[in-house]
C-alpha cells in the first residue's frame, strides 16, 4: 500500500491535509508525525515494502526537531538510500531563505507555498508519480 508521510507540528494542518488526500484517493495511507525527530524514528522503522512513504510533506517550521535539521540528519542517516523511493516536498509559507534552501537540497524534490490545497496536491503527484 502506498504511504504518504505528513511532518507538521500542527495537528489542524495533519488533520485537513489527511483529509483531502484521502479524499483525492482513499487507498493512500496516510501517516502524521509533529516533528523532525519523529520522522526520522518512523524511517528508521519502517520497512521499504509496506510503511516507507511514497511521499513525505514536510513543514519547515517547528520545534523539537525543524525541517532544516530533519533533512541534515535524514541526509546523515539515510544517504541516498531512500533517494528513489520517497519524494520530499517542503511545505512553508513563502520565505525567501526557505524557498533559496529548498532549491538546492539534493533531498528537497520541490517546495510548495502553504496551505497545501487538492489542486496543489493533484498537481504534485501527477508532477512526481505520472509524468515521463
Amino acid at each position: 500500500m502506498k504511504s504518504i508521510l505528513l511532518v507538521d507540528d500542527d495537528e489542524t494542518t495533519n488533520l485537513v491535509n489527511s483529509f483531502f488526500i484521502r479524499q483525492l484517493d482513499s487507498s493512500l495511507k496516510v501517516n502524521n508525525v509533529n516533528n523532525g525527530e519523529e520522522a526520522i524514528a518512523f524511517l528508521q522503522r519502517a520497512s521499504p515494502s509496506e510503511d516507507l512513504p511514497c511521499l513525505l510533506l514536510l513543514d519547515v517550521n517547528m520545534s523539537v526537531m525543524n525541517g532544516w535539521e530533519f533533512l541534515d540528519v535524514y541526509t546523515e542517516k539515510f544517504g541516498g538510500r531512500f533517494e528513489k523511493d520517497v519524494v520530499i516536498v517542503v511545505l512553508t509559507s513563502m520565505d525567501i531563505y526557505d524557498n533559496a534552501m529548498a532549491m538546492t537540497h539534493p533531498s528537497v524534490a520541490e517546495m510548495i507555498q502553504k496551505p497545501l490545497s487538492d489542486i496543489k496536491f493533484r498537481a504534485l503527484v501527477t508532477k512526481h508519480f505520472f509524468s515521463d
